[in-house]
């Protein structure tokens, strides 16, 4: 039997890169990674660990270098494509929004506009974000209207917007995934939870944007991965799925139960600053559609998870202060 072949684009980004790790356990997989920028190390690359005989990676940039990227794909003749890729700063996307257009909508118009005829290709995987619904004040399920409030929210959702005009016409196997915040071991650093226990570990104050007031729901790297996979198995073409967890929290409240479980003081830990531009005060995501159709749930609880990034920050912490612990944009 020959083997199911992923290529994985954004394979250096976070979740990208947990999906590599899956495919890779899984038997009888061949996995392309692809990423605009150089492989990265083990720190941030979960499946450097494995036997990479069934992986190659790919640098080509999804906007600047689509012929490119379609004609690697005609040559591997990928089963499956999952594209994770997306400059996804909030904030910069404020101030640099050309850029975010060219990678987050024309990059995907460039591929897909391509792809769209590839007779190889049984799914295209379309990771989005649920910031394309804006602030909202209840669970919202896949037929919420689109309402973003930046810029990177409104390329997200231009993105989704072509994709869905290609599914109508040319039946493109196209499926979207909207997540509510993803965390885990191997996150990008400044990222607020692992940002939140190194601050800790550093004993430097962790700032809390807006006093921390905005709601947001996290579910773990482990049940998004899972999600994707059954979403590729059984989901159905043109379709929306939401993955998601009961529990919101305002990152007041969230930074206060990392600094418990290292047993911090909150109120000596941080400091309240400004809110940052186009911040959603809240949005959460009804999951019953991925429930009923795809047979997923979250298992993964937020003790749980945060005492893995603990455990994981603890065990890599010289090679942690070796990197940068804010944003860098890579042009």
């Amino acid at each position: 039997m020959s083997a199911v072949r992923y290529a994985v684009i954004g394979s250096n980004c976070f979740t990208g890169s947990h999906l590599v790790d899956a495919l890779l356990q899984r038997p009888g997989t061949e996995v392309f990674g692809v990423s605009r920028s150089p492989e990265n190390t083990g720190l941030f690359l979960p499946y450097k660990r494995r036997d990479l005989s069934r992986f190659k990676f790919f640098q080509v940039d999804l906007y600047k270098e689509s012929g490119r990227l379609i004609n690697i794909f005609d040559d591997l003749k990928p089963d499956h494509v999952i594209n994770v890729s997306a400059l996804s700063e909030v904030g910069l996307s404020n101030h640099q929004p050309i850029e975010y257009y060219q990678v987050n909508t024309m990059g995907v118009v460039a591929l897909c506009h391509q792809l769209k005829t590839r007779s190889y290709l049984k799914r295209y995987v379309q990771i989005s974000t649920p910031e394309i619904y804006g602030s909202c004040d209840r669970p919202l399920d896949e037929t919420a209207p689109y309402n973003p409030s930046t810029p990177y929210a409104a390329s997200k959702a231009a993105g989704d917007m072509y994709l869905q005009t290609i599914r109508k016409n040319f039946n493109f196997p196209a499926i979207f995934i909207r997540s509510t915040n993803v965390y885990g071991r191997h996150q990008q650093l400044y990222k607020i939870i692992p940002r939140t226990v190194i601050y800790l570990r550093k004993n430097q104050k962790i700032e809390l944007h807006g006093g921390g007031n905005a709601v947001k729901t996290w579910v773990h790297i482990r049940d998004v991965v899972s999600g994707v996979l059954l979403a590729i198995e059984s989901g159905r073409p043109g379709e929306v799925y939401h993955f998601g967890d009961q529990h919101s929290m305002s990152i007041s409240d969230l930074v206060g139960r990392i600094c418990a479980l290292c047993g911090r003081d909150f109120a000596s830990s941080v400091e309240k600053v400004g809110e940052r531009l186009g911040q959603d005060a809240r949005y959460i995501l009804d999951y019953a559609k991925s429930q009923r159709e795809l047979g997923w749930s979250p298992r993964v609880s937020f003790e749980e998870g945060v005492r893995e990034v603990i455990t994981w920050v603890e065990g890599n912490w010289d090679a942690i202060l070796r990197e940068p612990l804010v944003y860098v944009h890579k042009v």
